[in-house]
């Protein structure tokens, strides 16, 4: 940490414009309200959910490299702040942390480090989240960190480092829409501007719900929400409406998720959810595309003879709209990879006519008479699954070359071999036919990945292997010890699932964001103190905090 001592900006109420300042609780103002700690006093800045409060301009006042503190409150409401610099691109989004179901500590105020950055003639800007499902917004001060010149040096020297950008960041396309239904480019560039100076080099973006039913113009599929009448969630009316208001403006959001991204140096791959064609009531007619309602005759087919809601990569045209949907999004953008996702929707193919005919004429045995889990059967139709990867390898190369910048393939399977292999997954065929370059583990049904076994598969090949951390939220500490394990048992990086549900979370963040430093983690505390703290809270608007609080009346 610096030696330099901190600066520290509690009175809020020095926020332009002045007018979008009240002392009392008004429709589109925010509420200046002083309080007390036990190290200093200030005056913070409240908003409730319907306030649709402006954005204001918070003075800064310095010059230089700073370390940059937020201190944020809550009482008894969930929040969210957005914040940038005045040089930023985007806002981010940040939050107080809390265990599931319960409220983040009414006594304190959480410190989180935010990011480090010059502020030569640069002011903090401080926005409320009021589109889609609003949130209420609490911001008590800010604490700067003066940097000397050793400091920059080495900040510079760790940031042009490409060997820390170990790091995949996953983000769905669809919860971000749900939540709060971006209308602009700027919005949408929040959801990638916390990668910006990380340690992340990859993001995977789901192009839609998958299927196809997607979030960009295709000439395969529809837009999401665009044949829905009656929506099922606040939060898919959202996305329906997201959608059609960026169509009609002519924003393309995979065109915009890739321009900004490439724009500080992060990959964009698309992910596709590869069973994603339909879901039962009241989702039917929202997650539910053309090709599974008029397909009946592709679906797949269980040991029992019950039709399975999924499309089956028996049947070639199957096979062939997911390859049109990857070939479509490989030739109109300037994407980095493909991420076929095999850890949601399996099965892929089970007991359809063609696999066990095919079966039969091979080995002379009828499937249906098997045990499910039966080698012969699993590895025959395993061999679909590695054909349909050959064709994805195939199609992703000429791609490549025709545009002269190869184009790498990222799939997401299970959680050991018996898992993938019964599922149809043969991966080690993938690894040793050169069918993927980055293998990505997953948690399958919650069980522990076998991550010794993904890395020793891989050692000495030229595939990259990168294990799911999960859960997504733990403590710091958790997130460094899990990612020293993974890291010994031979990952070469490591993926995070829902990272947009991850990044606004500071405390946990502070630890997520560096994890690629794999050769530092070893000698790395926790970061408490230097990177996230508490500060407990004498009063706020007057009323006593410490001592008898108001809360007890209720």
């Amino acid at each position: 940490m610096s030696a330099l001592e901190p600066i520290y900006l509690t009175d809020l109420g020095r926020s332009l414009p002045q007018i979008a300042l009240s002392s009392e609780r008004r429709k589109y103002h925010w509420q200046v309200v002083p309080y007390e700690t036990q190290e200093f006093s200030g005056n913070m800045l409240i908003a409730g959910p319907e306030t649709e409060a402006p954005p204001v301009t918070i003075p800064l006042g310095v010059s230089g490299w700073h370390r940059i503190y937020l201190g944020l409150w809550s009482n008894w409401t969930e929040e969210l702040v957005r914040v940038r610099l005045t040089g930023d691109s985007s806002f981010v989004k940040v939050n107080r942390e809390r265990e599931p179901g319960t409220f983040a500590d009414n006594y304190s105020l959480d410190e989180r480090y935010w990011k480090t950055a010059d502020l030569t003639s640069q002011d903090l800007v401080l926005g409320q989240q009021s589109a889609g499902m609003s949130q209420p917004a609490y911001f008590a001060y800010i604490k700067l960190v003066p940097l000397d010149d050793a400091q920059v040096e080495k900040l510079h020297s760790d940031r042009a480092d490409a060997d820390h950008k170990r790091l995949i960041c996953m983000n769905d396309g669809f919860s971000d829409f749900a939540r709060f239904r971006p209308t602009s480019r700027d919005e949408i560039w929040e959801y990638l501007e916390p990668f910006r100076d990380t340690d992340f080099g990859k993001m995977f973006w789901c192009p839609g719900a998958g299927g196809d039913v997607l979030t960009y113009p295709s000439a395969i599929g529809n837009l999401t929400g665009s044949k829905t009448r009656d929506f099922p969630r606040v939060g898919d009316r959202y996305i329906a409406e997201s959608m059609q208001i960026l169509a009609g403006a002519g924003i393309d959001t995979i065109e915009t998720v890739v321009e900004h991204g490439h724009s500080f140096g992060l990959e964009i791959h698309i992910s596709q959810r590869m069973e994603a064609f339909q879901c039962c009531p009241p989702f039917e007619d929202y997650f539910t595309g053309d090709f599974y309602a008029q397909h009946p005759e592709w679906r797949c087919v269980d040991l029992d003879g019950r039709e399975i809601a999924r499309m089956s990569y028996a049947f070639p045209e199957v096979r062939e709209l997911v390859l049109a949907v990857f070939r479509e999004l490989a030739t109109r953008y300037d994407i980095d990879g493909v991420n076929p996702i095999y850890n949601r929707g399996a099965p892929f193919l089970l007991y359809e006519a063609p696999l066990v005919e095919g079966f039969r004429q091979e080995t002379g045995l009828d499937a249906r008479e098997l045990a499910e889990d039966d080698g012969r059967y699993l590895r025959y139709r395993a061999g679909v699954m590695t054909e349909f990867m050959a064709d994805l390898r195939r199609e992703m190369e000429e791609i490549g070359k025709a545009r002269g910048r190869p184009l790498e393939i990222s799939a997401h399977v299970l959680n050991n071999a018996a898992s993938n292999l019964f599922y149809g997954l043969d991966v080690p065929a993938w690894v040793e036919q050169g069918l993927i370059d980055n293998l990505i583990s997953y948690p399958w049904r919650d069980e522990e990945i076998d991550v010794n076994y993904f890395g020793q598969l891989t050692a000495g090949s030229p595939v990259q292997y990168y294990p799911e951390i999960m859960p997504r939220t733990m403590p710091p500490e958790d997130f460094r010890v899990r990612a020293l394990q993974y890291y010994a048992a031979g990952a070469d990086g490591l993926c995070f699932w829902d990272t947009n549900g991850r990044h606004q979370r500071l405390k946990e963040w502070s630890m997520i964001r560096r994890l690629g430093h794999r050769d530092r983690l070893e000698s790395w505390d926790d970061g408490d103190g230097q990177l996230f703290r508490t500060v407990p809270l004498r009063s706020v608007g007057g009323y006593v905090l410490d001592k008898y609080p108001p809360h007890w009346a209720y």
